[in-house]
């Protein structure tokens, strides 16, 4: 397989870096109000325990709402998608059906051609505009092979200077 596997981290960074921080600072704001406000301010408030439940789980689920935004937003920018169009969709559909919609519905992330800068979607083998390989590979047994490859791996034939030859 020549992608690389999406990894947890590397999708959270693409949110961008003020969402977290707000998210934190909406989790505190219910923690603060449901255990000091309520309390303080509301003589008939429920017991500490359901106020304790409703603050951390109530501002986990706005957190997590937050960062999805996040995400959706910078995600569709990546894959060329329409950003505040997905954006305002995820956050006007009620009941999480935006976030399904998009991520049912999203394209795939796009490849940029190293010769000419044109994108391409992953997996292609060449670029549509100029012809250059995409995934090199071998011209001896045709496998797939790194850019930077002195020979192939499966058969042993030097690949050539600059880029290797591709099928």
């Amino acid at each position: 397989m020549t992608q690389r596997k999406s990894h947890f981290l590397d999708e959270f960074r693409i949110i961008p870096s003020f969402i977290p921080w707000l998210a934190a600072l909406c989790w505190a704001a219910m923690v603060i109000a449901f255990l000091v406000l309520i309390p303080k301010y509301v003589p008939e408030s429920p017991p500490f325990a359901f106020r304790l439940f409703v603050a951390t789980f109530g501002g986990a689920f706005v957190s997590s709402y937050l960062l999805l935004v996040g995400y959706v937003n910078q995600d569709a920018k990546r894959r060329d998608m329409g950003q505040l169009l997905w954006t305002l969709l995820v956050i006007l559909i009620p009941n999480g059906l935006g976030f399904l919609a998009y991520f049912l519905l999203r394209k795939p992330i796009m490849d940029v051609c190293p010769k000419c800068g044109e994108t391409a979607e992953r997996g292609f083998q060449f670029c549509a505009r100029c012809g250059c390989a995409l995934i090199p590979s071998c011209s001896h047994c045709g496998h797939v092979v790194q850019p930077d490859f002195v020979c192939c791996p499966y058969c042993g034939k030097p690949l050539g200077a600059g880029a290797p030859a591709s099928t």
